[in-house]
């Protein structure tokens, strides 16, 4: 109690006021004490009642305090009048040295008190429980303990219904065995002179609770700390008891697990890892399971292990251990993360299964696969040649419907021209007839050109070449073939608008598809039927027609009166090597070819058919801009001569036609040297005079053919121009580039176009009017 008010007294003084208030009162109570003893005994009484005074002052207001009450003090002794000169100097004198003990006294105070206020603060906010006890003996034995201190935490964990432990009995508040249990533990407690480290169980409020308790000797008594664990204790034992499972568990699988630190070091392998590889635990830890890992993936496996741990990568991965038998097995490895609360990596846990039946499994199907690829490709290159044989053989069928019809057509022109040659050499010398007959012949002859040219460009084999061209001038030029392939039991129509236009296309393929599209009609049609086809120019709203976009249009329809198509084949008519046609009689290829052909120039194709009500195809072809009309080329005048002493190298392997071009050029005033073939031209070209110009067959024999010789005179002879002639060049002149690269005379030709190709090549001047 004593030292409770000394504190509060000495904390005063940290108010001034306050501090030297208390230094007054206490010296002017001395003074009044000391005046009033005096007066009542009638004699000075020795000063005794300032020493306290100045002791006091000196606690509550420091060494300054104790030297002012010294002061006031004299002044009061002086005052009373009773004091000799000598007594008073003793007085100031005994007074200093009470305020030099005094003011240690005071540091100790104000230092015991500040330790009390911070053990305070920390008992108040601690969790951790703190009480002091003292024994409670009975016939000299300690018997029970009592609370004279307890923190807020400690008031916490108290009963139900106790307000407060400081006061009470350990028995008191608990008398079951909880507080027989305490109070042996704190008799224990004072027989020790260290502090202990328990786990105790308590029941409190019939509740079992853990506590972790330090107890230790305090003086006569005991204090202990300890705070309740029994939430951890119980995560504990889950963590335990479920560490305990999965330990159960993994034992029991037959993967090979392991776990391994967060720096990747391996740090427990399974029992199954050990009786698979025959080695014991600890050679795999840290990272002497490699030693298990085969040579050739070791560098693989580690490589990944380490992107796992240190970069987070994903780590499923196969590779070989060793058997204990000394096998080597494949094994398939993932791994998976235990993590903390922030994320970080607490453990990594691995499971490798036997994969090996698996893995030679999938090599055995890899290797199988490449075969079959391989037998596929084989496959798919023996059907693509197949396809385009098919796709020829189409046209053979188509160009074998047209056989009797160009017969027809051919036997009439041979029969103007044999029958005019025959007038002629009957009776030369009748001008006018000879002319007339001569012009016939010549219009017949110019007539199967054309007959010709259609056919080859039917029956070749070729890339597009797409240009500008008119459409109703294309089914101009071909009607008279396809009427041919219709026959004459069959009515055709051919409507064409006169506002077609133009539209890119590539004309064979056009004239080839719009063939094979009547061809079929006609194969539909009986006898009496008719086919239509109908040439339009039509702009297109987006979705107006299926498979092409908004635009305009060249609609080409070719319609048939036939039995027409069910559903069912309708839907498959574009399908390659589908067809309802007898065996022998058709490839299938047909409307696949028309719809390719489509579809590569940017149009569409739509088949509208029913049973009983014919069949309609429909082409929409991109239309394009008219190509500007050419002006017309002056015609050329037959000219005598075409420059005196032109010399020409003339190589054509056809006795007849060598002979006939050789007289031609010789009416034209030119000198002229021929050769069979491309190699005796050769050798010609390096032995004899220079010539001006060279005229060559494109397709002889003897391996040079006429772009053969071409190339090479160009190479030797830049200056040297050439002239290449044909009745067809085929794939010799599937360069577009060549073909552009020296001019190009077409047989059959006349002496006109004969004058002009050599006048132009050869650079002499052309007489026109």
């Amino acid at each position: 109690m004593m030292a409770t008010w000394a504190q509060r007294f000495v904390t005063a003084a940290k108010r001034p006021a306050t501090a030297y208030g208390l230094v007054l009162a206490a010296v002017g109570t001395a003074a009044v004490l000391e005046g009033g003893l005096e007066y009542a005994l009638q004699a000075p009484h020795g000063y005794m009642f300032f020493y306290p005074a100045v002791l006091f002052s000196t606690l509550v207001a420091g060494a300054r305090g104790g030297f002012a009450a010294v002061l006031l003090s004299t002044l009061a002794i002086a005052l009373l009048g009773s004091a000799t000169s000598g007594a008073l100097a003793v007085f100031i004198l005994t007074s200093l040295l009470t305020v030099g003990i005094a003011k240690p006294i005071r540091v100790a105070i104000q230092r015991g008190a500040t330790v009390q206020e911070r053990f305070r603060i920390a008992q108040e906010t601690a969790r951790d429980s703190f009480v002091i006890l003292d024994p409670v003996r009975q016939g000299g034995e300690v018997a029970d303990f009592v609370w004279v201190y307890a923190n807020p935490a400690a008031e916490r964990m108290a009963p139900s219904g106790v307000e407060t432990l400081v006061g009470r009995r350990v028995l008191e508040v608990f008398p079951d065995e909880t507080g027989r249990e305490m109070v042996e533990r704190l008799r224990a407690a004072l027989d020790r002179s260290e502090a202990d480290d328990v786990e105790v169980r308590r029941v409190i409020d019939g509740q079992e609770r853990w506590i972790r308790s330090s107890a230790m000797r305090v003086g006569e008594g005991a204090a202990a700390i300890f705070r309740d664990i029994t939430e951890q204790r119980s995560a504990d034992l889950a963590l335990r008891t479920g560490e305990a499972r999965v330990r159960a568990l993994v034992d029991s699988l037959p993967q090979l697990m392991w776990s391994s630190l967060p720096d990747g070091r391996w740090n427990y392998v399974s029992p199954q890892w050990q009786d698979f590889t025959g080695v014991s635990g600890a050679e795999h830890l840290g990272e002497g399971w490699l030693d298990t890992v085969h040579p050739q993936d070791r560098d693989a496996v580690a490589e990944a292990w380490r992107q796992a741990t240190q970069e987070a990568l994903p780590f499923s991965i196969d590779f070989r251990i060793r058997r204990a038998d000394g096998v080597w097995r494949w094994v398939h490895g993932r791994i998976s993360a235990l993590r903390e609360e922030d994320g970080s990596v607490r453990r990594w846990f691995g499971s490798a299964s036997d994969v090996t039946e698996v893995v030679e499994a999938r090599h055995d199907l890899e290797a199988r696969v490449a075969e079959r690829t391989r037998e596929l490709e084989a496959s798919l290159e023996a059907r693509a040649r197949t396809e385009a044989a098919l796709a020829q053989a189409q046209r053979l069928e188509t160009v074998g419907r047209l056989t009797g019809g160009v017969a027809h057509d051919f036997n009439n022109l041979l029969t103007v021209i044999i029958g005019g040659l025959d007038m002629i050499l009957k009776n030369p010398a009748d001008t006018a007839r000879v002319k007339r007959v001569g012009e016939a012949a010549l219009s017949a002859g110019r007539r199967g050109e054309r007959l010709t040219r259609q056919l080859l460009a039917f029956s070749r084999r070729q890339e597009l070449r797409l240009d500008t061209l008119e459409v109703g001038k294309l089914i101009d030029q071909i009607e008279p073939l396809v009427r041919r392939a219709v026959g004459e039991a069959v009515n055709l129509v051919v409507d064409c608008g006169p506002d077609v236009g133009a539209a890119r296309l590539d004309a064979a393929q056009f004239e080839a598809a719009l063939l094979n599209l009547v061809v079929n009609a006609a194969d539909a049609t009986p006898a009496g039927g008719e086919i239509r086809i109908e040439a339009r120019r039509v702009r297109l709203a987006e979705g107006e027609a299926r498979g092409v976009g908004a635009g305009d249009y060249v609609r080409l329809c070719v319609t048939d009166t036939g039995a027409g198509m069910p559903p069912e084949v309708l839907a498959r008519v574009f399908e390659p090597f589908f067809t309802t046609k007898e065996i022998g009689k058709g490839t299938g290829l047909g409307l696949a070819q028309v719809y390719g052909f489509v579809s590569q120039v940017g149009g569409g194709v739509d088949v509208e058919s029913a049973p009983g009500e014919g069949t309609r195809v429909i082409l929409f072809l991109p239309a394009a801009e008219a190509p500007a009309e050419r002006t017309a080329a002056p015609e050329v005048e037959a000219q005598p001569e075409l420059a005196p002493g032109l010399r020409i190298l003339l190589v054509e392997d056809d006795d007849a036609v060598r002979a006939v071009t050789e007289s031609l050029l010789l009416d034209l005033g030119c000198r002229v040297e021929s050769a069979v073939n491309g190699a005796e031209a050769l050798r010609r070209l390096e032995v004899d005079a220079p010539f001006d110009l060279v005229l060559s067959d494109i397709v002889m024999p003897g391996g040079v053919s006429g772009v053969d010789l071409a190339r090479k005179v160009r190479a030797d002879r830049p200056d040297l121009p050439v002239v290449l002639t044909t009745g067809y060049g085929g794939d010799k002149l599937a360069d577009a580039q060549e073909a552009e690269a020296w001019p190009i005379l077409r047989k059959p030709f006349r002496a006109e176009q004969l004058s002009a190709v050599v006048r132009q090549a050869a650079g002499a001047p052309a007489v026109t009017h």
